[in-house]
């Protein structure tokens, strides 16, 4: 009897201790959720609480809008199309295209020292064997490496452009009523046709430092150019489906390039195949693009009116290149006809 009343004596204390340990536990808990909800601002609900992410997000959203009519009023003053939301360039790349570039680049920059290598044998490259092989992979390679960079559009076969920002100079006859700026977008030509024509044309646009229209001939309008590509094309680039019409684009010289012009009358006499020399029957200059915009409304005929013929020493009569913005179609490049720009040159004052 003795030993069993101790043993439910036991039991007993230890079911009153579990019973005061629960107990401890309630009133914690109790106590954390009165100091969170008394914590809690006045008058907010949980389900204000849970939108309050959402809430930051619209914000968010708000301050975007207001950034972009900060930009859109800025390109208003400077007298260029306002951005939607929606208009951007469709340039998808796929996660490893820097690394694809790259390699892209350093094929190109191989394969363009071994063609400028031949050319300085004076073979006649339209003709040779070897030369004409190795121009074909230097173009190649340059298709892949274009659309790596600037983007593929399938839909269009000329889908960059290349937009120049024109500064002319109170020496111009007409300054007082027409002012100082201009503009001309030139289409560049097929890269099916001239592929590293294009792509020279579309490395001095994105680094675009500075240059003018600095020859005014009967026949062409010359053009400095400063960027960073310093030197001339690797070989004469040219194509009979693309010849030097009025109003086409080409680089100046042989070797061709940096320098360009505006052809202002049909040279594909002057510069098209067999022309300027004696010695290469099919050598011609390399031809870059067309002018889209800048013919009707009077800007290229206007560039004609600097005072003076052919090179201008002076430089106060130049009309001034101020920028450079490459173009390329909205969305797929589909035929609604619509360009975006893709890049800018730094809106710099040239140093002449």
């Amino acid at each position: 009897m003795g030993y069993d009343a101790n043993l439910k004596s036991k039991r007993a204390v230890k079911q009153q201790r579990l019973t005061i340990f629960f107990t401890l536990i309630g009133l914690a808990l109790a106590c954390t959720i009165a100091v969170n909800f008394l914590r809690r601002p006045k008058g907010e609900s949980p389900t204000t609480l849970r939108n309050k992410q959402q809430q930051s997000q619209q914000k968010n959203v708000g301050n975007n809008d207001k950034l972009l009519e900060t930009i859109n009023a800025a390109k208003k003053n400077a007298g260029t199309k306002p951005l939607n939301k929606e208009d951007k360039p469709n340039v998808e790349k796929p996660p490893n295209a820097a690394e694809l570039e790259a390699k892209a680049a350093q094929k190109v920059a191989q394969l363009e020292q071994s063609v400028r290598a031949i050319k300085k044998t004076g073979v006649i490259m339209e003709t040779d064997t070897e030369s004409l092989a190795l121009t074909s992979q230097l173009q190649d390679a340059t298709r892949t490496l274009i659309k790596l960079r600037y983007g593929d559009f399938p839909q269009t076969a000329t889908p960059y452009r290349i937009k120049l920002d024109l500064e002319f100079q109170s020496t111009i006859p007409d300054f007082e009523t027409k002012g100082k700026d201009g503009t001309i977008v030139i289409e560049l030509a097929p890269i099916s046709l001239i592929p590293y024509s294009v792509y020279n044309f579309l490395e001095i646009a994105r680094t675009w430092k500075n240059g003018a229209f600095h020859r005014n001939a009967g026949h062409v309008l010359q053009a400095i150019a400063r960027s960073d590509v310093k030197q001339s094309m690797p070989f004469q680039e040219y194509s009979k489906e693309y010849p030097h019409k009025k109003y086409t684009v080409g680089y100046a010289g042989r070797p061709s390039g940096p320098e360009f012009y505006l052809s202002i009358q049909d040279n594909s006499k002057n510069h098209g195949p067999g022309s300027q020399q004696d010695h290469n029957p099919y050598e011609a200059d390399c031809i870059i693009g067309t002018i889209v915009q800048g013919v009707d409304d009077g800007t290229v005929a206007r560039i004609h009116t600097m005072p003076g013929k052919e090179f201008l020493n002076d430089k106060k009569k130049w009309v001034l290149i101020r920028r450079m913005h490459i173009l390329v179609p909205k969305g797929d490049g589909g035929s609604d006809g619509e360009y975006v720009e893709f890049s800018s040159s730094p809106a710099v004052i040239p140093d002449n």
